[in-house]
């Protein structure tokens, strides 16, 4: 899609009806919004993005108030809406979502040969052509660009993937598994078979409520990030407040070495279940094995264990008629009886051999309890030593919230107050997150293991061959849709590295290379060594950007390397507001340079201080349309500033006074 024109009526800064144009897909496809602070940029930024969603950008604190003040203090009952031409496919449509005391309502028209026709189920119409969960991707608040994380995480690695359009092709695939289950419960049926029933309903009823899991997962990790970020915030508040922050500063020092401890205290814990599980059998058996060896060494020296000779030396002796000191001994006599007796007690070969065994066995339940002992004692002083250093640590973080708390500074504690609250929730997140996550990956190992038990039976009791047949081409289908996808989808990331690290080539100072990874879509900035550069760094934030405005050209297929998508991405305009503030002076130019050459249609609200030399010189060849955003102010000026820039050679006030009333106004700029 791209965007025609943009009105709006009573919405926030402006009263009555205001409207744009916005500069088409083209050479000259960049649109300018220039206003200063509390001119009304976010607030025309929130009116795009509410008209399309329905929702608000976070830096827009007071959503309820929608309606611009003067035309709310004229008429209670005033009305405001925002009404957005845009073209999709060929075709021209509008939106109008109107608000009306605390009733809001969207519609959206077909526009054919210029006149309206009503589209039913508008909101559905709508999260088809830009959902909401990639709305953000494209009406972005670049102000919170460090917000973004390219961490990899499932919402980011699924919303990438939706973009990129490869969702539609999981949704097929899905849906084909779930043919395949219909299929299969059909030839159970047919053949009669009640264990091929069972293990089918196991499989459908699996399937059911795997996407559910999968949804919650990616709203409890949507929430723990969110939550993340709020704990983040309330700490660098706390940092910046005078009193709290070498506090503040220790107890995140000391939670980051309570978290290694308590990371050392579950792997010894977990050693010594090993080592206890490995040694049992010698430890149950220890007790027994010394008493037998004992009665074994008593038996010994009283000589009720064999003699120290052999039976073959007896049978020797007595075939020979000579005892071993010279004399004869002659058959019946007295010495051959006893001679004879003492087969009773001559010790064999076998017996001998048993006899070793035993006391090797017994040698090692000894040995193996030795060790136990000794690898126990190691591993619980381990234990012992980790306890008592996070007892430490807890206490240490006790006493410095205590005196948190008791800083004479009510902001301190406010902000000390919501910490806890957002630490809570977002433990409680990663918590539901990690066990969604167990319970998907069970699911999905259930569903494997179970259509394994499905074919095995199957090929027991036989097949009707048409539903053979169907079940077969069922199975070629599927396992082609994920082959193709799987290529496509390396095929993509390896052209969206490519292509990113084209940008980074061509606009950073340093010699720095991004790197995606193909399983979690986590995208990394390293340096000529390596190693990972950190997010908040200045290259980091052109990352940021060159990897946004990278997708959306991959999506729009304006880079060089080209993919024939299984499934259309998501298209549409990408609209920043305040793009270069978060960014050093010498990324603007090289920032902006790349924002108008990747994307199809952009929109970009800017300050005067935004529209510098460099910023300037990168997109005037690329300005389709450029209006400015006037602050007008009741009553006289006085001593307060006039705020001024130069456009086009020509000087342009952005505030005026003595206006009738508080009001913004939006002028095309010439």
């Amino acid at each position: 899609m791209h965007l025609v024109r943009l009105t709006t009526h009573n919405f926030r800064a402006f009263y009555g009806t205001q409207a744009i144009d916005f500069a088409p897909p083209g050479p000259e496809a960049v649109t300018v919004i220039h206003g200063e602070n509390g001119a009304g940029k976010t607030n025309f930024l929130n009116a795009l993005f509410w008209c399309l969603t329905g929702e608000f950008t976070p830096r827009l604190k007071n959503p309820e108030m929608l309606v611009n003040r003067a035309a709310y203090d004229a008429d209670r009952g005033a009305e405001c809406y925002v009404e957005l031409r845009f073209r999709h496919d060929d075709l021209d449509y509008q939106a109008v979502r109107t608000v009306s005391g605390r009733d809001s309502k969207l519609s959206v028209y077909m526009l054919v040969r210029g006149a309206p026709k009503l589209i039913a189920k508008p909101e559905i119409f709508i999260e088809r052509l830009v959902p909401k969960a990639l709305s953000r991707w494209f009406f972005f608040d670049a102000e919170a660009i460090g917000e973004l994380e390219l961490s990899g995480s499932e919402r980011f690695r699924q919303s990438l993937r939706r973009i990129l359009g490869f969702e539609l092709v999981d949704t097929l695939s899905e849906d084909l598994r779930r043919c395949l289950t219909k299929k299969q419960g059909a030839l159970a049926r047919l053949v009669n078979s009640k264990e091929l029933e069972e293990i089918q309903k196991k499989i459908a009823n699996i399937e059911h409520v795997l996407p559910s899991q999968h949804e919650k997962s990616a709203d409890w990790e949507a929430k723990a990030l969110r939550f993340d970020a709020e704990v983040a915030g309330f700490e660098a508040q706390l940092r910046a407040l005078p009193q709290g922050k070498p506090l503040q500063d220790q107890r995140v020092k000391l939670t980051s070495q309570r978290a290694q401890r308590v990371a050392t205290l579950k792997e010894a814990r977990a050693a010594l279940a090993k080592t206890i599980g490995d040694a049992a059998p010698a430890m149950q058996l220890f007790s027994k094995a010394m008493a037998f060896e004992e009665q074994l060494r008593l038996k010994e020296n009283t000589g009720r264990l064999p003699a120290p000779f052999n039976a073959q030396l007896v049978e020797d002796i007595l075939g020979d008629g000579t005892c071993v000191c010279g004399r004869p001994i002659e058959q019946g006599s007295c010495e051959e009886s006893m001679i004879k007796g003492l087969l009773r007690s001559a010790s064999t070969s076998d017996f001998n051999a048993r006899v070793r065994s035993v006391q090797f066995a017994i040698k090692d339940i000894r040995g193996a309890n030795e060790n136990f002992l000794d690898s126990a004692k190691r591993i619980e002083s381990q234990i012992e030593a980790a306890d008592h250093e996070i007892s430490d640590i807890d206490a240490e973080l006790k006493r410095i919230r205590t005196e948190l708390e008791t800083i004479d500074v009510e902001a301190v504690r406010s902000v000390e107050a919501q910490r806890s609250s957002s630490q809570s929730k977002a433990r409680e997140a990663h918590q539901q997150h990690a066990v969604l996550l167990s319970k998907i990956r069970e699911n999905e190992s259930a569903i494997t293991n179970l259509r394994l038990q499905y074919d095995l039976q199957s090929k027991r009791v036989g097949q009707g061959k048409s539903v053979s047949g169907d079940i077969d081409k069922v199975k070629r289908l599927i396992a082609y849709v994920d082959k193709t996808l799987r290529h496509q989808e390396a095929r993509a990331l390896t052209v969206l590295q490519i292509e990113l690290n084209k940008v980074l080539d061509k606009y950073l100072t340093k010699h720095f290379k991004a790197r995606i990874n193909a399983k979690t879509y986590q995208v990394e900035l390293l340096d000529d060594l390596g190693r990972p550069v950190g997010d908040s760094t200045g290259e980091g934030q052109v990352l940021k950007f060159a990897f946004i405005t990278t997708v959306v050209a991959l999506a729009g297929k304006k880079t060089q390397e080209k993919i024939n998508f299984l499934a259309e991405p998501t298209l549409a305009p990408l609209v920043l507001d305040a793009p270069f503030s978060a960014l050093d002076p010498e990324y603007q130019s090289s920032v902006a340079q790349n924002l108008a050459t990747q994307t199809t249609q952009l929109v970009l609200l800017l300050s005067s201080a935004g529209w510098g030399e460099g910023v300037a010189r990168a997109l005037d060849a690329h300005v389709g349309k450029r209006y400015a955003l006037i602050s007008r102010q009741a009553g006289p000026r006085g001593e307060k500033p006039l705020k001024t820039m130069m456009l086009n050679g020509k000087q342009l006030a952005l505030n005026e006074y003595g206006s009738e009333r508080d009001e913004s106004v939006i002028l095309e700029v010439q």
